[in-house]
């Protein structure tokens, strides 16, 4: 990786609306959702292809576009997932041109590709679409945080944390969250980790639809950031909170 050197603006692009939902980079290019339109740019800077959105749906919930601070594409080898107005969409990853839509109600967190497809969670609902845009299975699983998916699992939070079957969508475990989760949990190894007002984890193997044993571990010594999901790296789980960034171990009694 490249020093970086100085920390000068060396440019800045406008990507349509007035906000930037989310960025991945992807294969060296860089791909983004904004409030009108999603981009795919090279890396210096030119604009391989464009293609007109709306706006997601935050005010008539009460919150303003500022909450939309993780609403990066979802890139794969063939497509870019994004989120639409009512609608989880497909674009080809090479053109930019749309080639399908499956209607969700009020998505307004990033779309996440998994095994089978891809997951994405609403408002009103959670849907997993296939490549082919079919329809794998709809939950009312009603989410303001993106899925996370592993090994064929795939974990939304609503009032509680579930743990879905990425083929049927069929709950194999829940659990109860003391407030609803705004960030995507993370998953490791053995462990699924939620910010949602404190930062627990939670053991992804123990049997039973609601396991006595289910929580590994519980931390409420500061209110943690209620849009930024924890991030896993060198052996220790990062989370902002009130207190500032807090850094646990992953394992002896960590994640």
């Amino acid at each position: 990786m490249a020093a970086l050197a100085g920390g000068a603006v060396l440019d800045t692009y406008r990507l349509g609306g007035e906000l930037t939902y989310g960025v991945t980079v992807a294969g060296g290019d860089l791909y983004a959702r904004s409030s009108t339109t999603c981009v795919r740019l090279a890396p210096d800077g030119t604009e391989r292809w464009r293609q007109s959105l709306e706006p997601l749906v935050y005010d008539e919930y009460n919150l303003g576009d500022e909450t939309a601070t993780q609403v990066a594409p979802a890139v794969t080898a063939d497509a870019v997932y994004v989120p639409d107005r009512d609608a989880l969409v497909k674009l080809d990853r090479e053109t930019g041109s749309e080639r399908w839509r499956v209607a969700v109600d009020t998505p307004y967190a990033a779309s996440v590709a998994d095994d089978g497809g891809v997951i994405q969670t609403g408002w009103q609902e959670t849907v997993a679409a296939g490549p082919d845009g079919s329809v794998r299975w709809r939950r009312d699983l009603h989410s303001r945080a993106a899925a996370a998916v592993d090994a064929g699992d795939v974990y939304v939070i609503d009032s509680d944390l579930h743990e879905l079957d990425g083929e049927t969508g069929e709950t194999n475990w829940q659990v109860h969250l003391p407030s609803e989760g705004t960030a995507a949990p993370v998953v490791t190894d053995d462990s699924v980790v939620v910010a949602s007002d404190d930062v627990r984890a939670f053991r992804r193997e123990t049997g039973g639809l609601f396991g006595p044993d289910r929580t590994r571990w519980e931390n409420t010594t500061g209110a943690v950031s209620a849009y930024a999901s924890p991030v896993v790296a060198a052996g220790h789980l990062f989370v902002a909170s009130s207190r500032g960034l807090q850094t646990f171990r992953v394992g002896d009694g960590g994640a």
